[in-house]
């Protein structure tokens, strides 16, 4: 839920109900009304000792907490039963960024991933998150400018759109996040209901000679059909394999849902009939490994077709070729930092949207040579469904100096030609290209006389 800066009392009013015992860790008039105009007793900036003996229900505090001594174990050991509700500032917000790059100093912040990390520590668990987005205040840049920034940012981040954070908590246990394992590669497949396409894709998988591997599948079939496709998986020296059921209608909730498991530093990405070549996934790791990339594209024949690519990769050669198929990837997750790696659901070309979204931020190595990955058929993703999802929200993209610099290729002097008699009038156009098409039409036949004389020549 988003609110503006105006609206946090009150949101904090509601996130703390009516008719409790509520500690406020602030001196803050307006919001002790509006908790009073709730019906709840209230003991504000208490001493720790008088938080003690209040034994509130709730415990409301702000920024100042992260740098209090002790800090949330402090409060939770003063408030061991009381539900904390916490509002901060976002130190990855662009409003926040936008102001250092001009040269302003940040006011206090702090990351939701190290807040979360010390609600952890402290034995909190997280029971729900609201954002707040604070009125646009203009910083001086030119407008598009601005707007450019915050678009890059927010791709790369979404949370640079929100201002503050307002997190609800209580001791308790939490099941946490699996740990990222350094080097391990993790192959999530999505599986329909077609057994066998999933055992082939299982078999050619286990071929990468890639250590260690992870595989994860994410199906609506049964878990114990599931798990006697995975047996030799497990079987196999420092590769696990498990199950993730899933009844989502395609592949784009199934692979979501499994990514929330995956711990390894690498990610790729395979449907159920997919068929990988033996080196596939090692080769786009070590170009990893040999270079600072932060993903990877090989080649993916889908449907019997091999796209033609250029020998540089160029995001809109690749879009117009349909050369977006995920099992062609593999993403180093430590490089592309807060990037949300999650296939938009509901949308005509989740693929291509979020190869285009990767691509913008971060130029992939690209990997050409022998096909890598065969796919049973091509997916009816298309730039120009692509296009049309996008048309609310461009893209924007980094670019470099190099492409910057590079010189257009010349137009052809008929090219030339074409344009500017088509711009002196339009029925003189047409004339023109009806007597050139019947030019090359008298010079195609001289050739073909020319060459029948020569070979009557020969006889």
């Amino acid at each position: 839920m988003s609110q503006t800066a105006a609206d946090l009392r009150s949101l904090v009013a509601r996130r703390v109900g009516t008719k409790r015992r509520v500690a406020v860790l602030a001196a803050d008039p307006a919001l002790a009304a509006a908790l009073e105009a709730n019906g709840c007793t209230l003991l504000l900036d208490p001493a720790l000792d008088a938080l003690k003996d209040f034994r509130p229900e709730v415990v409301v505090a702000f920024d100042g907490l992260l740098s209090a001594e002790g800090g949330f174990a402090v409060l939770g050991d003063a408030a061991p039963e009381a539900e904390l509700v916490f509002s901060f500032a976002n130190a990855a917000s662009a409003s926040v960024l936008l102001g250092a790059l001009e040269g302003h100093s940040p006011p206090p912040t702090a990351s939701e991933r190290d807040v979360a990390a010390a609600l952890a520590r402290a034995g909190y668990a997280t029971l729900s998150r609201d954002v707040v987005v604070t009125p646009h205040a203009p910083t001086g840049l030119s407008a598009d400018t601005e707007a450019a920034l915050r678009a890059l940012l927010e791709q790369l981040n979404p949370s640079a759109a929100v201002d503050r954070l307002l997190l609800v908590a209580r001791r308790g246990v939490e099941a946490s996040e699996p740990d990222r394992v350094e080097g391990l590669l993790s192959v999530v497949v999505s599986a329909g209901v077609d057994l066998p396409a999933l055992e082939g894709t299982l078999a050619s998988a286990l071929t990468q000679p890639r250590r260690p591997l992870e595989l994860l599948v994410a199906s609506a079939l049964p878990d114990d059909v599931v798990e006697r496709a995975l047996e030799k998986a497990k079987l196999r020296a420092h590769v696990t394999a498990s199950a993730v059921r899933s009844d989502a209608p395609d592949f784009t909730g199934r692979t979501n849902l499994a990514l929330e498991q995956a711990r390894g530093q690498y990610l790729a990405f395979l449907e159920a009939g997919d068929l990988v070549a033996p080196q596939h996934f090692s080769t786009l790791v070590q170009r990893l490994a040999d270079g600072t990339a932060a993903w990877a594209v090989g080649v993916c024949r889908a449907g019997g077709a091999e796209p033609v690519l250029p020998p540089r990769f160029s995001t809109g050669e690749f879009l117009r070729a349909g050369a977006f198929e995920r099992c062609a990837w593999v993403v180093d997750r430590e490089r592309v930092g807060a990037f949300p790696l999650r296939f938009a659901e509901g949308v005509p070309s989740p693929q291509a949207l979020f190869f285009a979204r990767l691509a913008a931020l971060f130029e992939p190595a690209w990997v050409p040579g022998s096909v890598g990955v065969e796919r049973p058929q091509a997916s009816a993703e298309s730039a120009a469904s692509l296009l049309e999802a996008m048309r609310a929200r461009p893209l924007r993209a980094l670019t470099t100096l190099e492409a910057l610099l590079r010189e257009p290729a010349k137009p052809e002097l008929r090219e030339l030609l074409t344009e500017a008699i088509d711009a002196k009038s339009p029925a003189a156009g047409r004339a023109f290209k009806s007597v050139e098409a019947m030019v090359r039409r008298v010079a195609r036949a001289a050739a073909d006389a020319r060459e029948s004389a020569r070979d009557e020549l020969k006889k």
